[in-house]
């Protein structure tokens, strides 16, 4: 079945949304690496390599559904971080950012009565709950150790234990 043409237009810009958070996920590993926190900026790669297979994960819906993946701009990441505490806030509201996105397309899916596309959302849906959920403990986690050095290095190394 194919999609409607409003439905993937606005599916090929979640996917360049996401692959943009590839981007900025690979940009905020550099920043702290480059600052020396090596626990974050591995948790960080991770996640931008599963930003890249959400992003995936759309175009093969996409064209599943007999639409051509488009190949829009991905805007810079012009922001450079020197501390965990404000990466993990630009996350979550960067996160934040993209669950409104993915509740949107599941609303316009439902109006256009898209019931395979509202299936394929649930997965997003769901997977947001958890990036928000993740994003909210890291920022809490660096907050709550910010003034003890020592507490601080050990949470960033605690998150080099994220294996995807």
């Amino acid at each position: 079945m194919k999609l409607s043409a409003s439905m993937e237009k606005a599916l090929n810009e979640q996917y360049v949304k996401e692959l943009y958070s590839a981007y900025l996920y690979l940009s905020m590993s550099k920043d702290m690496k480059r600052e020396g926190f090596t626990g974050y900026a591995s948790w960080l790669k991770i996640q931008h390599d599963e930003e890249l297979e959400h992003a995936f994960k759309i175009s093969d819906y996409i064209e599943d559904r007999e639409g051509v993946t488009e190949f829009g701009a991905i805007d810079a990441v012009t922001q450079h971080f020197d501390c965990p505490c404000q990466v993990s806030e630009a996350a979550l509201k960067h996160e934040e950012f993209i669950s409104d996105s993915i509740r949107s397309l599941f609303k316009q899916a439902r109006a256009e009565g898209d019931l395979e596309t509202e299936v394929f959302l649930q997965w997003y849906i769901t997977e947001q709950v958890e990036e928000e959920a993740n994003a909210h403990e890291i920022v809490d986690g660096f907050k709550a150790t910010e003034d003890d050095k020592a507490a601080f290095y050990s949470f960033d190394q605690s998150l080099k234990g994220r294996k995807e």
